[in-house]
């Protein structure tokens, strides 16, 4: 199992927006912890967000950033990083549209 930001699949096209947050191992030992502990809204699996919080959920990747940092070593720690990137990147192109909500889970 896995954790992913998805959009849902629109006409024309032939499948959704996904991104890769984390594998569920990744998500429960650093993901979980985190998100408790620096107050993060935005990607608690299950929940949404549309385009009005999309400050909020960089600012959150930021500190995810900074907690992966001091607290993650290794592997994890590469891929934690590598994926808030990814994610800081492809989540403003997630809002092509107003109506935009984006599925965490």
């Amino acid at each position: 199992m896995s954790v992913s930001v998805s959009r849902d699949e629109r006409p024309g096209e032939d499948f959704g927006l996904e991104i890769f947050v984390a594998f569920q191992r990744v998500y429960n030992q650093y993901w979980e912890p985190a998100i408790e502990e620096l107050g993060i809204r935005c990607f608690i699996a299950p929940t949404c967000f549309g385009k009005d919080k999309l400050e909020q959920a960089l600012r959150e990747l930021g500190l995810m950033r900074e907690w992966t940092n001091r607290n993650v070593t290794g592997k994890d720690r590469d891929e934690i990083l590598m994926r808030i990137e990814v994610l800081e990147k492809r989540l403003p192109e997630a809002f092509d549209r107003e109506d935009t909500i984006l599925y965490v889970g």
